[in-house]
């Protein structure tokens, strides 16, 4: 059978899940605020950059428009203004001064100098009015922010400024940001996991104690296996255990009450039989009693040879062997012993049985039949016990036929288990009543001729045996008990 996963599993598994989550969802949102914030101030140096560089190119072009500076020494001194400012900023790709055509006027690649742009990149920065911010992929495959300011003072435009700032440095900033939150989370959930296990474990092992405890009670039975003392708490599990230790001594003194209960009710059911056999034992005994008192009166009061001396003295014991051997079985019968079990011939039980209640079926002229199975083999049972089974079915069937009838015996082997039939010819069991007649204290007779308690001590003992017993009866029909019993190396666990 699949088990089940612990409280404390559960506990340690559902708060790491929940810290696991809110974990990933706050690093995923922290991730994203600090990429934000590296993009957005980018862009504004970016701005910033590209916005001094435009005034200060359009300075020069207006020097150059009043033919204040040769275009030589204006060239000289933006190459110098664009060498300086990417020296100073060594996230800077490129910056371009470009006329109104695309034309570049200068670039921080001599390479590119005189060269038309018509890039959409390029497009869009010509026609905008603004500043503009956009992104692109270079022939590289790296990621550019280029930064477009207009050059223009009041209606008169001379082209525009273009910063182009590298992205790779802040993908390798957000690259390690995340990878350090990620091992923040990490330690962090192992640390949290550590912390949850010890706290999950001393929480639960009160929850634990009580499970394994229950366990042993449901698997042995045994309410006294273990003495539960747990340490005082005052929340919910302290509440808890008190009930549980409540609730387990209440338990146990039922128990007692109980075996004691058992025991007084089979007390009483051996006294009940014993006095229904009282008669065939008394005649039992009486019948060798009457000769071994004649034998002693002939040997006390007259003259006899030293044979018939002999004979007289051999019948006098032969008679209180006899009678020696029938209180040892009533005995035998009477004793109150714990359940001892043995290998047995349920047949020779059967027979035993039919001796204590020979008198007694006699007496109500019934006949038996045997219909014995000889090849039964032995099986494990206290001889005692199933003694006692057979007699009370034998005894209530006796009674339920009256004054004649027949008693029918049978034995027989059915898969793992050996079975034993008792049918008797009398009126059959009421069907209403078939389910209460193994009840405690239910019986059909009359108030001073049965305990009820004969079937129900019967089903106890036969029960406690591995086995089960069950009644067939139809009304007017006679009644049919079976018991049946595991053969041995068949007995349940």
């Amino acid at each position: 059978m699949k088990r089940s996963l612990r409280v404390r599993d559960k506990i340690v598994l559902v708060t790491s899940m929940c810290i696991f989550i809110f974990a990933a969802i706050g690093g995923y949102y922290f991730i994203k605020r600090e990429s934000r914030l590296y993009t957005e101030d980018i862009i504004h140096q970016g701005k910033t950059i590209a916005g001094i560089s435009s005034v200060i190119f359009t300075n020069a072009l207006v020097y150059k428009e009043l033919e204040l500076v040769e275009e030589i020494a204006m060239t000289d001194y933006l190459d110098y203004y664009i060498l300086d400012v990417m020296q100073r900023e060594p996230r800077i790709s490129y910056i371009v001064i470009l006329d109104t055509s695309g034309r570049v006027l200068s670039h921080s690649d001599i390479k590119e100098y005189g060269k038309i742009y018509t890039d959409p990149v390029t497009s869009r920065a010509l026609i905008s009015s603004e500043t503009l911010a956009q992104t692109f992929i270079d022939n590289n495959n790296n990621e550019i922010l280029d930064v477009a300011v207009p050059m223009r003072i009041s209606t008169k435009y001379w082209g525009v400024c273009r910063v182009g700032m590298s992205l790779t440095g802040l993908k390798q900033q957000v690259s390690e940001l995340r990878n350090r939150i990620g091992s923040m989370v990490s330690i962090f959930l192992l640390f949290s996991l550590i912390v949850i296990g010890i706290a999950g474990k001393k929480l639960t092992n009160p929850l634990v104690n009580l499970s394994q405890l229950m366990d042993k009670i449901t698997e042995t039975g045994d309410l006294h296996v273990e003495r539960f003392s747990p340490k005082p708490r005052k929340d919910e599990i302290g509440r808890l255990q008190d009930s549980f230790s409540w609730m387990l001594k209440r338990l146990r003194r039922a128990n007692e009450e109980r075996l004691k209960l058992m025991d007084l009710s089979l007390r009483a059911e051996k006294m009940a039989s014993i006095g229904l056999l009282a008669s065939g034992v008394a005649h039992e005994i009486n019948n060798p009693l009457g000769g071994i008192i004649l034998c002693f009166k002939n040997l006390t009061e007259t003259d006899m040879d030293e044979d018939a001396r002999k004979q007289h003295i051999e019948v006098i014991h032969s008679g209180l062997q006899k009678i020696q051997y029938t209180v040892k079985e009533l005995l035998n019968f009477a004793r109150s012993s714990p359940m001892k079990k043995e290998a047995a011939s349920i047949n020779d039980l059967l027979e035993e049985s039919l001796k204590l209640s020979g008198y007694l079926m006699g007496k109500h002229n019934i006949r038996i039949i045997r219909r014995f199975r000889q090849d039964l083999p032995q099986v494990s049972v206290d001889p005692s016990k199933i003694c006692q089974v057979f007699l009370n079915i034998i005894i209530n069937a006796v009674q339920a036929m009256g004054e004649s009838g027949v008693l029918t015996l049978s034995s027989g082997i059915s898969n793992d288990f050996c079975w034993v039939k008792v049918t008797d010819t009398g009126p059959g069991i009421d069907p209403r009543l078939k389910a209460k007649i193994f009840d405690t204290f239910f019986t059909t007779k009359s108030q001073n001729s049965g305990t009820g308690l004969g079937l129900a001590v019967s089903r106890i003992f036969i029960n406690q045996h591995g086995g089960s017993i069950e009644v067939v009866s139809e009304k007017k029909d006679g009644a049919a008990f079976i018991i049946k019993l595991p053969l041995a190396g068949h007995e349940k666990i």
